[in-house]
């Protein structure tokens, strides 16, 4: 089967045809579709699709914000057996050429906007369907919304369900680009039955419901959010909400008062910060309250004083009504974790790569290790390799690279074992800790080997410190670039930064270990960001491009006084 005739299979097997959805904010209001709406629109949509001639095998990218434009689409490319190619809308002209060309592509639904950022794409020999197309510059635009509207042929239903018996759920359904942080993106290779096994997977892992809603605003183009934030919730019966933007979450959330949320850890780590600088702007009896309500326990008269004077109302700055956050992408401070387990919000960690389509383990509420990524999720292998890389097989895991077959040998050995690159352990309950990518592993000059993500997360709790990037391979010692929150530092000057930075480092080296010690560091000006190429669309930091950059900065660092 693939994605869509299982999706149709789920709702009409649980009747979830009058639920809502999605819903997305349009002229200040929320709008509605229920799974039916839903349906009737994908299956019009394909019908159009299949007369512009898209049909088994041809390639559609995707470059837009999310949207329900974005899932009609997802859906009907995959109901004709095409193949979809999701771009990050953050991404730039180079990369959304490479990708084009990479897997010639013949069709790109893409916003209006986004069009209007790319000019380049008009002259490529492509088909642009445009969402929200406003002004009709060429003749090769094709309106998304007119296709949608338009008036097609019920033959070309019945040439559709002749075309799904060919179908199956080996054919490949979509390739996504991991944005990496070196080189050119690679294109993974995602079968009808790797998505369908991880969402199988992490339905029994951790449970969702059709009374549950969800607050969409990672990017759709990512994994993560494709296979935790709208399959399982889509086939469970929920209801997606799509942020309005990234800024507008923090209103969302009291809008829409989600029960679940799925999130990178940068995200988790801001609203950490935000909460404990709004505690450090009250007055002294105000602090002293919160801070004793994180420490009363459960089932106590304390709690529920607590929980009534204080941690309801932090909850409520999030909606009031999370039952449960996910985290991926990256490994989150276990301080950040029990903060939000103190105010009532449990965070279940997970882990997993695009090429495991995403999902390879998962905490969940009822067996859940803080510190950990959880355990391998079920019919799923993760063993340790010699040399601490996390090892990974199962139905779940990517075809390929496409078009990289060397490459793909590279990663996938001959016993169906892909090699992560990422460093970790299992415990005697089979719970997974991941210690940090293999390639980012900073190894000193005396031989100590060191992840740089630990010590990151770490010094990022700062208040003063926005991003970390640790530096020191072959070097003596460890060294940091930091970018500052401006928020936190606007009323300071130069000295009283550098002062207040000093205070930090020397406090958090007090609980490192010798090898760990940051020894020297230098502020940078202007923060890592997507636009400017120094972290991924999820946030991670691209180190090399990063120390590329800021080559004179680190050698300063090491320059002899």
């Amino acid at each position: 089967m693939t994605i869509y005739q299982e999706f149709i299979k789920n709702v009409n097997d649980k009747k979830y045809l009058g639920n809502n959805i999605i819903s997305y904010k349009k002229n200040g209001k929320w709008i509605s579709k229920t799974y039916q709406n839903l349906i009737e629109e994908v299956n019009k949509l394909s019908r159009a699709f299949f007369d512009l001639q898209i049909g088994i095998d041809t390639k559609v990218g995707i470059l837009s914000k999310n949207c329900p434009e974005w899932l009609l689409s997802d859906l009907a490319i995959n109901r004709l057996g095409a193949i979809s190619v999701p771009i990050h809308a953050v991404s730039n002209k180079n990369t959304i050429d490479y990708i084009i060309q990479d897997t010639n592509l013949k069709f790109l639904i893409i916003e209006d906007q986004l069009l209007k950022k790319h000019e380049f794409l008009n002259d490529l020999d492509i088909s642009l369907i445009v969402i929200n197309l406003k002004n009709q510059a060429s003749e090769k635009l094709i309106s998304f919304e007119a296709l949608l509207d338009k008036n097609n042929n019920e033959d070309l239903e019945q040439k559709i369900k002749d075309n799904q018996s060919k179908l199956k759920n080996n054919d490949l359904a979509s390739i996504l680009y991991t944005s990496g942080t070196t080189g050119n993106p690679k294109g993974v290779c995602l079968s009808n039955k790797n998505f369908l096994t991880n969402i199988s997977q992490v339905r029994q892992t951790i449970i969702v419901n059709q009374t549950d809603k969800l607050l969409s605003f990672l990017p759709l183009s990512h994994a993560l959010e494709r296979t935790a934030g709208h399959y399982i919730p889509m086939f469970s019966g929920a209801h997606i909400f799509y942020a309005e933007n990234i800024l507008k979450v923090a209103d969302n959330l009291k809008e829409v008062q989600p029960t679940l949320i799925v999130s990178v850890p940068k995200i988790f780590e801001r609203i950490y910060e935000k909460i404990f600088a709004q505690v450090k702007a009250n007055k002294k009896f105000k602090q002293k309250l919160f801070y004793w309500a994180l420490k009363q326990k459960k089932e106590t008269w304390q709690y529920f004083l607590a929980n009534l004077l204080v941690l309801k109302k932090v909850r409520k700055a999030l909606g009031g009504k999370i039952r449960f956050a996910v985290s991926g992408g990256a490994s989150l401070n276990e301080k950040i974790i029990r903060f939000f387990k103190n105010i009532g919000i449990t965070i279940i960690e997970g882990y997993g790569l695009t090429e495991t389509a995403p999902i390879a383990a998962a905490n969940s509420l009822e067996n859940l290790k803080i510190g950990t990524v959880g355990q391998p999720l079920p019919n799923l292998e993760i063993k340790i390799a010699t040399d601490k890389e996390v090892l990974i097989k199962g139905d779940n895991l990517m075809q390929g690279y496409y078009q990289k077959e060397e490459l793909t040998k590279e990663v996938i050995d001959q016993d169906g074992w892909f090699h992560s690159g990422d460093l970790g352990f299992l415990d005697k309950d089979n719970f997974l800790t991941i210690i940090g990518r293999k390639k980012d592993i900073i190894v000193t000059s005396n031989g100590k080997n060191i992840a740089p993500e630990k010590l990151e997360n770490i010094i990022n709790l700062s208040p003063f410190i926005n991003q970390t990037l640790i530096v020191g391979h072959k070097k003596k010692f460890l060294a940091a670039l930091l970018t500052l929150d401006q928020e936190a530092t606007k009323d300071l000057n130069t000295d009283e930064i550098n002062q207040k930075i000093e205070k930090e480092i020397k406090n958090i080296n007090k609980t490192l270990e010798s090898a760990e010690i940051i020894k020297k560091f230098t502020i940078i000006p202007e923060a890592f960001s997507i636009e400017a190429g120094d972290l991924t669309p999820t946030l991670k930091v691209k180190r090399q491009t990063i120390e590329n950059k800021y080559s004179k900065e680190i050698q300063a660092l090491y320059q002899e006084n």
